[in-house]
């Protein structure tokens, strides 16, 4: 799962970077030009696969947190923990 995770963040970013490039690339020319519409949502699917991606992370990490606390063996917590 944290494969995947790494996958939408790399494509993410690439696709976001890539729709940026073309809409300023397209800036100045006129508006029958594809280009612009075309950057346009290459960011947005950029934009949804990068959050999803970091919001994938931090589930997978707060999954393994929340389970190591489960299998700690004298059910001590740590001091980050305790503040909470």
């Amino acid at each position: 799962m944290k494969l995947l995770a790494d996958l939408m963040v790399f494509f993410g970013a690439i696709l976001l970077t890539a729709g940026t490039d073309l809409v300023i690339e397209t800036a100045g020319q006129d508006m029958a030009s594809v280009g612009g519409l075309l950057g346009i949502l290459l960011s947005l699917v950029g934009v949804s696969l990068l959050v999803a991606g970091i919001l994938n992370h931090r589930g997978l990490a707060q999954r393994a947190r929340e389970q190591a606390l489960d299998n700690d063996p004298d059910g001590a917590r740590g001091k980050a923990d305790k503040r909470r």
